[in-house]
């Protein structure tokens, strides 16, 4: 058994690790128009899937949206109906991107 299989999500997510982790320049590879989140939308499903918890609502119960915590796993790309979301697979030198350890 491993030594992973008794961690919580939220502590797997911590285990993360990203290419260009200190980088203050890095691209996004997601790109979400918050302004259709806030205006049309009638879910905000997003803030409720995002397993990394990149989308947030606030007290006005706006969504906001940050990037460097993504793990590239696409939920947000294929629960958003609105096309809010962009996503492509971030440049390996610009990008933030995550490392795989295994595969």
């Amino acid at each position: 058994m491993s030594e992973r299989s008794g961690l919580t999500v939220a502590e797997r997510l911590g285990m993360v690790n990203y290419r260009n982790q200190g980088r203050s320049d890095a691209r996004a590879h997601i790109e979400v128009d918050t302004d259709i989140c806030n205006s049309t939308c009638p879910h905000k499903c997003t803030t409720r899937v995002c397993p990394a918890k990149c989308y947030t609502l606030d007290e006005q119960g706006n969504v906001h949206f940050q990037f460097e915590d993504c793990i590239e796993c696409g939920t947000c790309l294929y629960a958003c109906d609105q096309g809010a979301v962009t996503w492509r697979f971030p440049h390996p030198e610009e990008g933030r991107g995550v490392n795989w350890t295994l595969g």
